[in-house]
């Protein structure tokens, strides 16, 4: 890291697997390199529930070179970038300085204490690490997408159902019927049931377009959906 720079903390309304939140950190470092945004991602990873079910991704995003007169122009492109690719209804960004070694002496230290704590500590599983960057931090919310999770019984439909019949098909199913409106991001596998989880213009349209399919298809029997963004 740089002797002093900006990190920016993006916090995504969104169930994502590592893996798939890997790649959108791969495709915004794409984008920063074509912009000559000088970006690093630094840390982040999924706030998870006692069953181990993602709550909420976030990305730490080191930003060099910044000063009060690009900031603004910074933040603008990574919000940009998630408002074309992920960006769920209740997201945010969280903004604050990265102070140099040289510099800590003069600062506050409970303010420093906080960043220290942050940086060292990255939010995967943390809730109340939020709240500590909320006190140092500028917060921007953004998005627009509301996320719909299809959850797929896993343990009481008959065993015959489960040998004859392929997730995946209602996972490529399932994107082909959102097709213009949304799309399935990601999924988890819990120890009883398995989510997809989609994202799009509306949750309502998404349940249209994907009702009939989920009401007839019998790996599909007792599966729920539920409004997730």
């Amino acid at each position: 890291m740089n002797e002093k720079e900006t990190i920016a903390l993006v916090h995504l309304n969104a169930k994502l697997r590592p893996e798939d939140q890997g790649e959108l950190e791969d495709a915004f470092l794409e984008v920063a390199q074509e912009l000559n945004i000088n970006a690093e991602i630094i840390g982040g990873g999924s706030l998870v529930d006692d069953n181990g079910e993602s709550v909420e991704s976030v990305i730490e995003i080191a930003l060099a070179e910044c000063n009060d007169g690009n900031i603004d122009y910074l933040t603008d492109h990574i919000i940009a970038f998630f408002e074309a690719t992920l960006a769920p209804k209740g997201s945010s960004l969280f903004v604050f300085d990265q102070v140099g070694k040289a510099d800590a002496a003069g600062k506050d230290d409970a303010h420093q204490g906080d960043l220290a704590d942050i940086q060292s500590n990255p939010p995967q599983a943390d809730e109340n690490l939020i709240s500590e960057v909320e006190k140092v931090g500028r917060q921007i919310p953004f998005g627009h997408q509301e996320g719909l999770a299809l959850y797929l019984n896993g343990r009481d439909l008959p065993m015959k159902t489960y040998k004859k019949y392929n997730i995946k098909h209602v996972f490529d199913k399932c994107n082909s019927l959102l097709k213009g409106i949304g799309m399935v991001n990601s999924y988890w596998e819990g120890n009883s049931e398995t989510a997809l989880y989609m994202y799009g213009n509306s949750y309502e349209q998404m349940v249209k377009r994907i009702e009939p399919f989920v009401s007839t298809y019998p790996l599909c029997a007792k599966s729920r959906m539920v409004k997730i963004a």
